[in-house]
């Protein structure tokens, strides 16, 4: 029998093969590199990428975004329920509630991922910002909002939420983090997408199935926890003092990544829109702040800032609330959730690994009468 090699929790495991995201020196979606996606292309135009593996033609482009557009819409009923739901509730929760009513809704919701899975897709990307819209402004009492078709995608998902239609220059920081977020090869949601995917079910189990994963609390992305080191340390001068006084082994919010030992790639896309954001309202305290806490961190713990570092701060320019940052993270990623479980259904290769056992062995079985207390 051969020897037996076990990695807790799969770490450093090759668990399968892809064509839509690789890690190694940079990030790059299908082949093409995260930096120059994020600066010459739109998040619709990178997640069509990511599901049909090519870049859009203008044609296909527009063909693309009128279907998203006319897919931006409810059915009547989620509103209705989402007024009922208990406002103790985080939005990344009511989202995966949103989510599984919007497949009751589904017209084609016995297809499999290989016959409905870009059109399911597309569906979800048109309405889980609406759902995110709808439940954040339902529990402050304010009215919902329908798209304004005159606005960009990113635009509206800005507008739905906030109300207001966002500036060419917070447009350009949100579809950013869009591309940033959408995708990142087997994470923990992603891997889980792809077991669901792999039994040939409607795309609405995967995406489910990865947001379950997604809410856990040792999931990164999105998480709002680097406002709340920022808040601690205060000024620039005292970043040394603070963290210094950490116990050795401390978790530092932001920082710190299962496969960057060095820098996150996504991060230092994001530090660029901040940079802007931060000038343009008046914020470069917040800055310089975060960028000494990084510097010492650095030194002294050999941490690398990850994706949520500036991601946090730039969701804080923008406007939005604290706990909307992981589902707005979502909204993007769904994207590659789909590609991933769809990749893996047309593998036609159900996921089912082997366990190593550890538990008792050859116990003799008793009849209930002759059991001792």
């Amino acid at each position: 029998m051969a020897q037996e090699i076990y990695h807790p929790g799969l770490r450093g495991v090759i668990a399968g093969e892809t064509e839509i995201c690789r890690l190694d020196d940079g990030i790059q979606y299908r082949g093409y590199c995260l930096h120059e996606l994020s600066e010459g292309a739109s998040f619709l135009e990178v997640a069509y990428l990511l599901l049909f593996d090519e870049l859009p033609s203008e044609e296909q482009f527009a063909d693309f975004l009128t279907v998203i557009n006319e897919e931006q819409q409810l059915p009547p009923i989620i509103e209705h329920m989402f007024e009922r739901i208990p406002v103790h509730n985080s939005p990344l929760e009511v989202l995966r509630t949103g989510i599984g009513l919007l497949s009751h809704f589904d017209p084609q919701p016995s297809e499999s991922l290989l016959c409905a899975g870009h059109t399911q897709t597309i569906r979800l990307m048109a309405r889980i910002p609406l759902l995110i819209g709808c439940w954040h402004r339902s529990r402050l009492g304010l009215p919902v909002l329908q798209p304004k078709p005159e606005l960009s995608y990113i635009s509206n998902v800005y507008y739905v939420i906030t109300g207001e239609v966002p500036s060419s220059l917070f447009e350009r920081a949100l579809d950013v983090a869009f591309v940033v977020c959408a995708e990142h090869e087997f994470n923990p949601s992603t891997y889980v997408a792809r077991i669901v995917g792999s039994t040939r079910c409607s795309q609405y189990g995967p995406i489910l199935a990865a947001l379950d994963a997604f809410i856990g609390m040792s999931h990164g992305g999105g998480g709002d926890g680097p406002l709340d080191l920022l808040d601690e340390v205060r000024e620039p001068s005292e970043a040394s003092k603070w963290i210094s006084q950490q116990r050795a082994n401390a978790e530092f919010p932001g920082f710190g990544h299962p496969v960057y030992q060095e820098c996150d790639p996504r991060a230092s896309i994001l530090e660029v829109e901040c940079e802007r954001l931060a000038r343009a309202s008046n914020r470069q305290d917040m800055e310089k702040l975060a960028e000494e806490i990084e510097r010492v961190i650095w030194e002294e713990r050999q941490l690398p800032p990850n994706v949520d570092w500036p991601l946090c701060r730039l969701f804080s320019y923008l406007g939005l609330d604290r706990d909307l940052f992981r589902p707005l993270f979502a909204a993007a990623r769904v994207v590659g959730w789909s590609a991933h479980a769809l990749e893996q259904c047309e593998t036609n290769e159900v996921i089912r690994p082997r366990a190593r056992y550890r538990g008792a062995v050859n116990c003799r079985f008793e009849p209930l009468r002759m059991r001792a207390d």
